[in-house]
């Protein structure tokens, strides 16, 4: 007797990979919800400072080309009206 590779019918492995591509949006989707709720927890964090903290921040990022953090701190920095 030949032994058969255990194949699966095209429409069950069609449903599996759709199965799949399902979990696979549903994790970026969690993940991308993730990053931004974070994100938002920096900006936060950042306009929580009080001016003299906020600028040390901004002085430790002010040697980066860019940044999101120096970006950041510029940003609440101008809303203050504060420079370095």
């Amino acid at each position: 007797m030949r032994s058969r590779a255990l194949t699966l019918p095209l429409s069950t492995n069609c449903c599996y990979r759709r199965g799949m591509l399902k979990s696979r949006i549903k994790r970026r989707t969690v993940e991308g919800a993730q990053a931004v709720a974070e994100l938002a927890a920096i900006h936060a964090s950042i306009a929580a400072l009080n001016d003299e903290d906020l600028l040390d921040f901004a002085d430790i990022f002010a040697r980066e080309a860019s940044g999101p953090l120096k970006t950041a701190a510029a940003a609440e920095m101008a809303r203050r009206g504060l420079t370095l």
